[in-house]
């Protein structure tokens, strides 16, 4: 009966333990985000291979594009309003485009103007109550996506978000 018992006490206290330390990070959390965490909508996007940029400043997407090969360009800071948006609302990505090659990498940077209208036109038809959501965001990105590959189809190899954030215009 007391090897029961000290089997049990020592799973008991294993389970406890357990507990405490899953609680503990869920704990830490809520209280990083009650100290100061953003008013902005998090960050929904894995786009490896770069990092993810969580706060928006010139020296993060600075960093990335010295991170970026030949052959990708960064279309930084695209802001617009999506369909159906309340007022003052709006959305900012930043995009690297990967081409094929250099060649392909030259056009694409000689036409990174059009390539930024495309993207934010995208943006722009974009129905707000989906970005919402990780699914609608990952359907912003398929469209954004497929529209550049219907001009520039041969030359772009893979598209990344590398920021995107819904923010309220201050008043």
């Amino acid at each position: 009966m007391r090897n029961y018992l000290r089997v049990f006490i020592l799973l008991f206290l294993v389970c406890v333990i357990l507990i405490l330390i899953l609680k503990w990070t869920a704990v830490r959390r809520f209280l990083v985000n009650l100290r100061g965490g953003s008013r902005e909508t998090a960050s929904l996007i894995r786009a490896l291979p770069f990092d993810v940029i969580r706060e928006r400043s010139p020296r993060d997407l600075y960093d990335l594009e010295k991170k970026l090969t030949p052959t990708q360009i960064l279309i930084p800071d695209i802001a617009a309003s999506p369909r159906g948006a309340p007022v003052g609302k709006y959305v900012r990505v930043s995009v690297v485009v990967e081409a094929w090659d250099r060649r392909s990498a030259e056009e694409l940077r000689a036409n990174q103007g059009r390539l930024a209208t495309l993207i934010l036109d995208s943006l722009q038809k974009f129905p707000y109550r989906k970005l919402e959501t990780r699914r609608g965001f990952l359907e912003l990105k398929k469209t954004i996506t497929q529209r550049l590959a219907f001009f520039y189809g041969d030359k772009i190899r893979d598209i990344s978000v590398v920021q995107f954030e819904i923010r309220e215009a201050k008043r």
